[in-house]
């Protein structure tokens, strides 16, 4: 028997009239609630109450209102009678929402020296629970 010859079928695709593939509908994009801001925290006069009592200008039992109890009984062991003026505003870090870190610079008798401190918002207030004169 002869060979017999048969036409194949279109394996190209059509010319000029080209069928989109359907595109994947793209996810809407989740956008994180923002946290909300730190509570209001007065640097300047939180720390300079602080020098306040350790310069012997006003009662040690101050600290008890602004300090944890253990760094309250530390300081008030460290109030001598000098003079201590805040030379810069205090610079302030939020490690977390309730919590701060600041340092700042004062001068004492002649020296310019360094206070370092941290925060933490308990109770609906600031508490110190560190700090320190770096001398």
């Amino acid at each position: 028997m002869p060979p017999v010859v048969r036409r194949l079928p279109a394996y190209e695709p059509p010319v000029g009239g080209a069928v989109p593939l359907p595109r994947p509908r793209p996810r809407p994009a989740r956008v994180p609630e923002p946290d909300p801001p730190s509570p209001a925290l007065d640097p300047l006069r939180l720390v300079g109450a602080v020098l306040e009592v350790l310069d012997g200008r006003r009662p040690a039992r101050l600290l008890r209102q602004v300090a944890v109890p253990g760094l309250a009984v530390r300081l008030g062991a460290m109030v001598r009678p000098r003079t201590t003026r805040m030379v810069r505003m205090p610079r302030v870090c939020h490690p977390s929402r309730f919590v701060a870190e600041i340092s700042a610079t004062v001068r004492r008798e002649g020296r310019v020296l360094a206070v370092a401190c941290r925060v933490e918002h308990r109770g609906g207030r600031w508490w110190f629970t560190s700090f320190a004169v770096l001398e």
